[in-house]
């Protein structure tokens, strides 16, 4: 595409109008012929990076000021973020115009989420793709994208151009606060909207106060179209704040916990096979563990219905659903039964020792990978809570591990982060087994325990590669 469509209103007449081969903010990325942004970041300023994209080729530079750039065009623009994102929508043809998007925002469960809303508008005929942590995908089509939960421009719309082509209507895309204080949706409109609970203490690394997490969440209103519909969690205050802000044609909020709200879920039973619950007097099932699991589904399950999506269709996936890797996701191993989440704050730790109690087992090990480049203080309530909630439920062998072997360099555990969590189970008094290594710790896992017991892994990234090894090592011992 040529420079002077990418950049119809910053392209100045006369200047040379090279064919661009693609654009990117990393300069790591530049091949012969693409156009570099210089992209101001948190850390890093892409203007420092000039150089290294013209001697890798750079065909054209956009930037907020002004640089030399010998023998290349040389667009200076007020907000490279801004410019990054108009430009990857226009070089992929505009893919977000061909498709319903729905954002979705929250602290935890987004990834369940999408997944279940996207089998509930399935199931009434829409044609849903998922764009998130997953990465994006549509029937045969899979991008799995650069790691971040919601991409950068040039990744987010060179994905929703592979959902659209590969036959979807619409796209359900997770929305970090990341992404929103970063313009990474910048120019997207949304057609439907969903806000889970937004919890106190999340990325206090990006977000140096709740205050300042809560602005971020807010922004999302900002991307909602005014004939939208608005899926929210009444039961938590943040969400329910947020909805009552937005300028849409419609919200629709549910409890579980009694509170006015437009759909309540009430009888809730939950147990070792999922969970039932009924709904404005229709009974309904839900295969997925756990409290929390339950909470995704109910704001799925708002949604949908709001969206006209049949009680009988509800009932028939919900039926049927099954845990995506590492949300609640059970399993036997070698005798053992394992279950695996990504567990990372004090509530999912809650929500995990739920359904422990329910699967019925000798004892219990678990294994814990701390959150690594999350900040000592997420660390520091993490332990405290699985301190607490192992004497509740009786776990016979705690096993603490940094997860060394196992974390990129995002999320390598700190000396402070370590400090603080051992710290803290510590003054305690919960007694614990430590291992630098994820390998030895569920080597030391599969040695204490034997047939018939519960081994719980429990952790974010650092847990990803715990499944893998675990079977790995008990194997090695059979």
């Amino acid at each position: 595409m040529r420079l002077s469509a990418l950049a119809p209103d910053h392209f100045v007449a006369g200047m040379a109008d090279p064919d661009l081969s693609g654009l990117t903010e990393d300069s790591r990325h530049i091949t012969t012929g693409m156009l570099f942004v210089a992209v101001p970041g948190t850390a890093l300023d892409g203007h420092s990076y000039i150089p290294d994209a013209l001697a890798r080729g750079a065909a054209a530079v956009v930037a907020e000021r002004f640089v030399e750039s010998p023998s290349v065009p040389f667009l200076q623009v007020p907000s490279a973020r801004r410019a990054l994102a108009s430009m990857a929508a226009r070089f992929y043809g505009e893919p977000a115009r061909s498709l319903d998007i729905v954002g979705f925002t929250g602290t935890f469960g987004k990834t369940s989420t999408s997944d279940i809303l996207r089998q509930l508008l399935a199931a009434d005929g829409a044609r849903p793709g998922v764009l998130g942590s997953l990465g994006a995908r549509f029937g045969a089509f899979y991008d799995p994208g650069n790691g971040l939960t919601t991409p950068a421009p040039v990744e987010l719309h060179r994905a929703l151009r592979g959902l659209k082509d590969a036959g979807a209507s619409a796209a359900i895309m997770e929305v970090t606060s990341h992404a929103l204080r970063m313009g990474r949706v910048d120019g997207l409109c949304f057609a439907g909207g969903l806000i889970a609970a937004i919890m106190p203490g999340e990325h206090t690394d990006f977000h140096r106060t709740y205050d300042d997490y809560l602005a971020a969440k807010r922004l999302f209103l900002d991307y909602l179209r005014a004939d939208a519909l608005l899926a929210y969690d009444a039961d938590n205050p943040a969400a329910k704040a947020l909805a009552d802000g937005a300028r849409v044609r419609r919200r629709i909020g549910f409890s579980l916990d009694g509170n006015l709200a437009d759909i309540c879920f009430t009888d809730v039973v939950m147990h070792a096979h999922g969970s039932t619950f009924d709904v404005g007097g229709q009974k309904l099932h839900s295969a997925l563990l756990g409290r929390g699991h339950l909470r995704n589904v109910a704001l799925a399950a708002t949604y949908a219905l709001g969206a006209g999506v049949s009680m009988d269709a509800v009932r028939t996936v919900l039926r049927t659903l099954k845990p995506l890797r590492r949300r609640m996701e059970t399993y036997t191993a070698g005798g053992r039964t394992v279950l695996d989440d990504t567990a990372a704050h004090p509530d999912s730790f809650r929500a995990a020792f739920d359904v422990a109690a329910l699967i019925p087992h000798k004892r219990i090990a678990l294994v814990y990978a701390i959150r690594g480049n999350r900040g000592a203080d997420i660390n520091d309530r993490n332990a405290r809570a699985i301190a607490d909630l192992t004497r509740q439920v009786a776990v016979d062998t705690l096993i603490v591990t940094a997860a060394s072997d196992c974390t990129g360099h995002a999320d390598q555990a700190h000396e402070d982060e370590i400090a603080a969590t051992r710290a803290a189970l510590s003054a305690d008094g919960r007694s614990y087994l430590w291992h630098d290594s994820l390998g030895d710790a569920l080597a030391d896992a599969a040695s204490r325990t034997a047939r018939d017991d519960l081994v719980m892994l429990l952790g974010a990234q650092g847990m990803n590669e715990g499944k893998r090894l675990l079977e790995e090592k008990l194997i090695a011992e059979s």
